[in-house]
């Protein structure tokens, strides 16, 4: 009954169904949330707001189970959205390790798959060795399609720099067609970053700013910005600019024709390669106990010899925390926004985000009125699967 009414207040245009739809979006970001508040943020007289929750909570889209606390009198009533029994599939691709995970509507974890990396698959390739996972996570959980809101996706660590012949976007819209074929359910295909900075906006810092940019060091270096709840470019066609930003004009050839870009300075592969090219020149490191030949040096190898401190690695990966955060600074600059927050497989790794904060706080140093907020991302992994499922909550308010 809840998964009918919400794909039926999804397709509808009427006037009153957007209204419902705009109060249902604030109570899922907000709640629980008292009637005064949400009359506030929806811009509705308290009569019209009051009705509206009405037919929310007739249709079982809302609930009001829970108690705020009490100022004198009776304790208010808190709105939050109905999760019972209708759930959401996030995917994440990537090269250092896939996870599928499902959750509720409030983007809380109920269970996960992981899956061994793979290399560049086909739209083809992935929809087959996907399917057979996303069967046996709902199978396990006994739960059905018929209970999925909709399943989001995020695959361009796959399919970067693979695409000789295609567009990153025609290749998210290649998997998402044949997905929805194969799927009873709404699928939506999309970029890691904009979905991980979904997910810690909507978890963590939307109560505290409307200024919020979120960046990731990886394979590649991304970031975006989410102004005033909206995200400040497109997603699909600027996902990948924030790690071509030139930090050092004679710098290394990056793949876009460029010297210095911020991907030959920070991401996993400048690291592999600048730690590679220093073992074959002589230098010691305790990677040569691990690995048999350079070539078979990788990134899981590298953050095995970083526990180990190495001071290879960790010089490495100092002077890469080093350049990201000076790339991050450069952006406080323009955007200056309120919180900004660093993600990706780096990030955990020994002193990297200390690094990247002080190098952020020095460069900052001149400029007292800028008060921006630096924290790491949360620790789970899972962040850009959750993104994916909130995603798909995205496209069914907006």
């Amino acid at each position: 009954m809840l998964l009918k009414n919400l794909k039926e207040l999804q397709s509808s245009k009427t006037s009153k169904a957007l209204k419902l739809k705009s109060l249902y979006k604030l109570v899922a970001e907000n709640g629980p949330i008292k009637t005064e508040t949400l009359t506030e943020l929806a811009q509705m007289k308290p009569a019209t707001c009051a009705r509206l929750l009405d037919e929310l909570n007739a249709l079982q889209l809302i609930t009001t189970a829970e108690l705020g606390e009490s100022t004198g009198g009776r304790k208010p009533i808190l709105y939050n959205i109905n999760t019972e029994g209708v759930f959401l599939i996030g995917i994440e691709l990537s090269k250092v390790y896939s996870t599928i995970v499902l959750m509720d509507l409030k983007l809380n974890m109920l269970d996960k798959i992981k899956i061994s990396p793979e290399p560049y698959l086909s739209a083809y390739e992935m929809t087959d060795k996907l399917l057979p996972k996303i069967d046996a996570l709902l199978f396990k959980n006994n739960i059905s399609y018929e209970k999925v809101l909709g399943l989001g996706i995020s695959i361009e660590h796959v399919v970067e720099h693979q695409l000789a012949s295609k567009s990153l976007n025609e290749e998210f819209s290649e998997l998402e067609a044949l997905l929805r074929k194969k799927i009873p359910t709404y699928v939506t295909v999309g970029s890691g970053v904009h979905f991980a900075a979904l997910a810690e906006f909507r978890l963590y810092y939307r109560q505290k700013t409307q200024r919020f940019l979120f960046t990731s060091c990886d394979t590649e270096v991304r970031g975006c910005a989410i102004i005033g709840n909206q995200f400040l470019t497109d997603t699909s066609a600027t996902m990948n600019c924030f790690g071509h930003m030139t930090i050092d004009v004679k710098g290394l050839l990056c793949e876009c024709g460029s010297y210095g870009c911020l991907n030959t300075l920070c991401s996993l592969d400048a690291i592999k390669n600048s730690i590679i090219h220093q073992i074959r020149r002589g230098k010691h490191s305790l990677l040569t106990s691990l690995v048999s030949t350079d070539d078979e040096i990788n990134y899981h190898t590298i953050f095995q010899a970083i526990e180990m401190r190495d001071p290879l690695c960790i010089d490495a990966l100092e002077e890469a925390a080093y350049y990201y955060g000076l790339a991050i600074a450069n952006t406080i600059l323009m955007l200056q926004p309120d919180i900004v927050v660093c993600g990706g497989t780096l990030i955990p790794k020994y002193t990297f985000f200390d690094t990247v904060k002080k190098t952020i706080e020095t460069k900052l140093a001149l400029f007292p009125n800028i008060k921006t907020e630096v924290y790491p991302a949360s620790h789970a992994y899972e962040i850009v699967s959750q993104g994916a499922g909130a995603m798909v909550l995205e496209h069914l308010v907006n």
